[in-house]
């Protein structure tokens, strides 16, 4: 774990604060590389990038914020200070509303509109590949406790110590790192085949929403589940949580537009 990499005379390079950097410096890269073929330019793609990377922030904040009530009780300033302490971020918030962004930002720039969200959205699974190492380093979004060989055990004066002590704890964020390239690989190999316009966006709202829901199972969970089924389909916790429930929301939203896109393609075909 190292969460400040190292420092620039007084200015620290926080490891988390790289890896968004890299992440949102690749990802407009590779945007911008796949939407060359449909006319935009890599300036149109940036300027879009920058709308999105700060739609993430704040949606991150917010869901997280929405979820910890009760730690900002005493000062409700402290919700708009996503910069203080380790944890107060949740990617799922970030990946919602940046993807709301972009389409918003793509109709009103009237681009041909599922073409494009298809050429962006591998830029997303990268991202998640990306900045979940950060994660790790900076000892945030850890696992729950585990007996398995893939255990980790964070240092003293970690928020994983803090919380658990130094028993082992499951790599959460790398979990979910590993899953980020899985996803980018089988987006840009599905890239390949011809499919309907909007395919590849369904397909990364599928599969980000299926495996968010299997990790919330290995992380440590620190506010209430939501009762919605009244009981874990994996184990242990009674109720689901809220990522959870809005994971399972993305599944069904992109089977139900996957099908409606696909049926709207075979009419014009």
């Amino acid at each position: 774990m190292h969460p400040v990499l190292f420092q620039i005379g007084s200015v620290p390079l926080n490891s988390y604060g790289l890896a968004l950097a890299v992440s949102f410096l690749l990802g407009v890269k590779l945007a911008a590389k796949r939407s060359a073929a449909r006319g935009i330019s890599s300036d149109d793609i940036t300027s879009m990038g920058v709308w999105i990377m700060l739609a993430a922030i704040v949606g991150s904040r917010a869901l997280y914020v929405a979820t910890h009530l009760d730690q900002f009780s005493d000062d409700p300033l402290q919700m708009v200070a996503f910069w203080n302490g380790l944890y107060g971020l949740s990617m799922l918030g970030g990946v919602i509303l940046a993807v709301a962004t972009g389409f918003v930002y793509i109709i009103r720039k009237r681009w041909p509109v599922w073409d494009l969200v298809d050429a962006v959205i591998p830029a997303f699974p990268l991202g998640i590949f990306i900045t979940r190492i950060g994660c790790f380093l900076n000892g945030c979004c850890f696992g729950s406790p585990t007996d398995s060989a893939l255990g980790v055990c964070f240092p003293p004066g970690s928020l994983p110590w803090e919380t658990y002590g130094g028993i082992p704890l499951h790599p959460a964020q790398l979990y979910a790192s590993g899953f980020g390239l899985l996803t980018l690989v089988i987006l840009l190999l599905a890239d390949r085949r011809r499919h309907f316009p909007g395919f590849i966006f369904c397909l990364f709202t599928g599969l980000y929403g299926a495996t968010r829901f299997g990790l919330e199972e290995l992380r440590h969970f620190d506010h209430v589940p939501i009762d919605v089924l009244g009981y874990s389909v994996f184990a242990g916790r009674q109720g689901i949580t809220d990522n959870q429930l809005a994971s399972i929301l993305m599944i069904i939203a992109s089977v139900v537009l996957g099908t409606w896109l696909h049926n709207l393609q075979q009419r014009k075909s």
